[in-house]
């Protein structure tokens, strides 16, 4: 068989015969018909194959590559050693039976703390466990593979500084929360809401999860709103959690997270509490029932006070 006859197959063995010169093309081609080293036959004497020109077209694609180097836009989460801090990643992961074992093998996955996933679509009886971590789900159904569910995973020289995990299950409206309180007053959440959720589900599940106790916490909120946060409608919604949980959207909206571009997966942060902390007189309480999530928010008046 000719080298050129060989191109694109591929075999357990092969011998290669130099009885005249061989271009380096010609070389390359040869060479990489066999699936290891250890099948590869050379007949007669090697010949190095003749230098390329200076103005050969591989050579200078060589040179531009090595001088325009690519560089990972994630790659300092390989790099992450620092251990006075935490890496934390969140996946909307669309099936954590489907992708245990892609996510086991990434290194970026294993080298973090926390791992926070959304649309898990997790049953009774699963596991996933990872090397090293203590593993909490949310199911998305009791037997049945749904698109919803959220898992949060913590490494386990961590779980001395937990101080509570919390789960939020929703399954009328499928609005899955999950928290984690650190006694450090750090709370780590992921929330899952299913598409054709409302406005007022999510808010819902705000208000009995985030918004119930500890609202003095600093909070991360790693989040699926099923929300596209380019359009009217999560810009308003934004506006509405900044307003009124003090939440404010970390990630850029005009950067997609999804091949559809769009952008509903997001990383949320808690600004600041419901209320001055120095002031404990009641009324400057923001409770639920002053609140018209359908427009501005409407204090009732009586001397002059917000009740």
């Amino acid at each position: 068989m000719t080298i050129h006859k060989s191109q694109g197959a591929t075999f357990q063995e092969a011998a290669v015969g130099f009885k005249r010169n061989l271009t380096r093309p010609l070389q390359y081609v040869a060479l990489s018909r066999v699936t290891s080293i250890q099948g590869l036959y050379i007949l007669s004497e090697y010949k190095v194959p003749p230098p390329p020109r200076e103005d050969d077209l591989i050579l200078q694609e060589m040179k531009r590559l090595r001088a325009h180097s690519i560089l990972p836009k994630y790659a300092f989460l390989h790099q992450y050693n620092d251990p006075n801090t935490l890496q934390i990643m969140y996946h909307n992961v669309q099936s954590l039976n489907a992708h245990h074992e892609d996510i086991a093998a990434d290194p970026c996955m294993m080298n973090s703390n926390i791992l926070l996933f959304a649309e898990t679509w997790t049953v009774v009886g699963d596991k996933f466990a990872f090397d090293h971590f203590d593993h909490y789900h949310l199911l998305s159904h009791h037997s049945r593979r749904t698109p919803s569910g959220v898992s949060i995973y913590i490494k386990k020289h961590l779980s001395s500084m937990v101080e509570e995990l919390e789960m939020f299950p929703n399954y009328e409206t499928c609005v899955h929360v999950m928290l984690v309180n650190f006694k450090t007053k750090i709370r780590i959440a992921v929330l899952y809401a299913k598409q054709g959720s409302s406005n007022n589900d999510i808010y819902d599940a705000l208000d009995q999860s985030l918004d119930n106790k500890n609202s003095d916490y600093r909070t991360a909120l790693a989040n699926d709103f099923n929300i596209d946060m380019m359009t009217q409608r999560g810009r308003e919604f934004c506006e509405m959690l900044t307003n009124i949980y003090y939440i404010t959207l970390r990630n850029n909206p005009s950067q997609y997270t999804t091949i559809g571009q769009t952008t509903i997966d997001c990383e949320k942060k808690k600004v600041r509490t419901s209320y001055p902390q120095e002031d404990d007189d009641p009324s400057l309480e923001c409770g639920p029932d002053l609140l018209d999530r359908t427009g501005d928010i409407d204090w009732a008046e009586d001397d002059d006070s917000p009740k």
